[in-house]
Parts: C-alpha cells; sequence; structure tokens
C-alpha cells in the first residue's frame, strides 16, 4: 500500500493550471507591449537627435554648409535638399560666372549679387574661404531617395503617395522639379543619397513657397522663406503629412490663400497653439525659429 502522503498529495486542478496559464499570456503581452514601446521611444529620440544634427550640419558656425557656401543669400533656397550636406555640391545650382553663363533661378525671379562660381560651389578654397568641404552629415544613416512608384513592402503606398512627390501645379517653385525633371522631387532626386529616419524614411527638408506668406510675393525674400524652413521626418507610419506645398483650385496668386491655409504652409500645420494634428506622427524641427503659433498675424 503506497504512503498516505503519496496516495493524497495535492494536484493541480484544471482551473487552477489555466489560470496560470492565463497569467502567463498577460505578463507576456505586458512585455511585449513595454518592449515596443520602449522601441518606439527609442526611435523617436534618435529621429529627434537626428533633426538636430541635421539642423546643424546646414547652420552650424563656422564650419556649416551655409556658412562655407555663404548663404543665405548665395544660392536659391528652392535648390536646397538635404542631399546638399551629403554630395558634392548643390546639384541643381548653376552660379552665376559658371561656364553655362546661367543663373541660380529663385522660381523664375532674380538672384542675389555675389552668387560663387560653379568651380566655388564644388571645391574649398583656402584663400576666398568659399566652397564645399563636407559631408557636413557624417553619423545619419544613408540610403537613397525612393523614386515615385517605389514601395517598401508589399501593398505599401508608392513613394509619391506618401508624399514624397508633392503636386507643386501653379505654385512659384523651381521649374524643374514641376517638369519633373530626371523624375525628381522638390525633396530630392531617386537613388540620391539621403539620410534616413529610424523607421527607414528620407528625412526631408521642406521651405515653404512664397504663397504661403501675406504681401506681393516679389517681397518675399530667401531670409523669410528659410526662417519658416524645416527638418521633417514621415515618423513612423511613414506618410509625410506636414503640409507645405498643398495645393488647390485657385492657388496661382498669393491673396488666393486664406490666412489659415498660409499659416499651414509656413508653420508646418500649426495654426493653433495646442494643436499639431495636421502634422500627424510626423516629427518637426524648424531650423531657424521656434515651434509656436503665430495666432492671426499674416503681415510678414
Amino acid at each position: 500500500m503506497a504512503p498516505i502522503s503519496a496516495r493524497f498529495r495535492p494536484a493541480f486542478t484544471l482551473v487552477e493550471i489555466v489560470a496560470v496559464v492565463a497569467i502567463i499570456a498577460i505578463l507576456a503581452c505586458v512585455a511585449v507591449r513595454s518592449v515596443g514601446f520602449l522601441a518606439d521611444k527609442a526611435r523617436t529620440t534618435a529621429a529627434e537627435s537626428d533633426l538636430a544634427a541635421i539642423r546643424d550640419a546646414f547652420v552650424g558656425e563656422p564650419d556649416g554648409y551655409l556658412a562655407d557656401m555663404r548663404g543665405i543669400p548665395g544660392f536659391s533656397v528652392g535648390y536646397l535638399r538635404i542631399a546638399n550636406l551629403l554630395i558634392a555640391t548643390n546639384v541643381y545650382g548653376r552660379a552665376e560666372g559658371s561656364d553655362t553663363g546661367e543663373r541660380l533661378d529663385r522660381e523664375g525671379g532674380t538672384t542675389p549679387r555675389g552668387c560663387a562660381s560653379a568651380a566655388e560651389l564644388t571645391r574649398w578654397s583656402e584663400e576666398r574661404r568659399r566652397g564645399w568641404r563636407g559631408p557636413y552629415l557624417r553619423s545619419a544613416s544613408l540610403g537613397g531617395f525612393p523614386s515615385r512608384e517605389a514601395v517598401r513592402f508589399a501593398g505599401d503606398s508608392s513613394g509619391e503617395g506618401r508624399g514624397f512627390y508633392p503636386d507643386l501645379a501653379g505654385l512659384l517653385v523651381p521649374p524643374d522639379f514641376k517638369n519633373g525633371y530626371m523624375g525628381c522631387s522638390v525633396y530630392g532626386f531617386p537613388g540620391e543619397p539621403c539620410a534616413l529616419d529610424p523607421w527607414g524614411n528620407p528625412y526631408v527638408l521642406q521651405i515653404p513657397p512664397p504663397q504661403a506668406f501675406g504681401g506681393a510675393m516679389t517681397n518675399v525674400t530667401d531670409e523669410i522663406r528659410w526662417r519658416y524652413a524645416r527638418v521633417v521626418s514621415a515618423g513612423p507610419d511613414g506618410v509625410l503629412s506636414t503640409p507645405c506645398f498643398e495645393v488647390n483650385a485657385t492657388n496661382v496668386y498669393a491673396t488666393s490663400w486664406t490666412p489659415r491655409k498660409r499659416r499651414m504652409s509656413r508653420q508646418a500645420g500649426l495654426v493653433d497653439a495646442n494643436d499639431r494634428s495636421a502634422r500627424g506622427d510626423d516629427l518637426v524641427l524648424f531650423i531657424g525659429r521656434s515651434d509656436v503659433d503665430e495666432g492671426e498675424d499674416n503681415s510678414l
């Protein structure tokens, strides 16, 4: 006969087993969510650090890109892209004194005098203390700018569908971009070197078009437009939601844009002190100003 202690040893009931399994499953879900949250937070922190590095690469003193290139003015803000920090020169810019004899084209207007020659734009001169001596962005994760049709995975929206090829019809931006030269976007050439955010999408430089400002368009200087320039990450969803080149049926003249629309374009969608919903989950860092609401003041 078996000992009494063995015959009557207590066992787990089915209910107890189910309860333990349920507790383990709940703890596992909490752990997975915590890991996911921490990973997302780490990516967001890394993106914010990248945005600051890109800003500093553009405007850092004494050896930032614009300090070396003597801008703004120096060449059109319409042709500036993050790629300028990574490659040998301003891709589009044709400076005064170049072999072609062409001037930098600021949306069909004039270019400030004193622009560098093509040679000065492509190499550093110790004598003149001017030229390109990059790359200025040395710690970024690099990739190629997506083409208009590119998708990241099956069923994904294209590069154009995700906002990296904004509609520029009727806007005062360099004609090359509107004509689709080499399939380009105002944010970059397909395959062009670009800095990638932690979600694998290119950071972009947004510079509001003249229509984003009140008054006569001819009075909108490069300095004013550059003040509202910002670096943007499309965020976790990979969709560039931040409004900048948004168009409507009557956008040919600056006066056709309502005050709200102008503010949305130049303030990255911020039209209320506490409302950034127009940006979606994008991360935005202004290069030369604070990320604040201007209220109703549209006199610039």
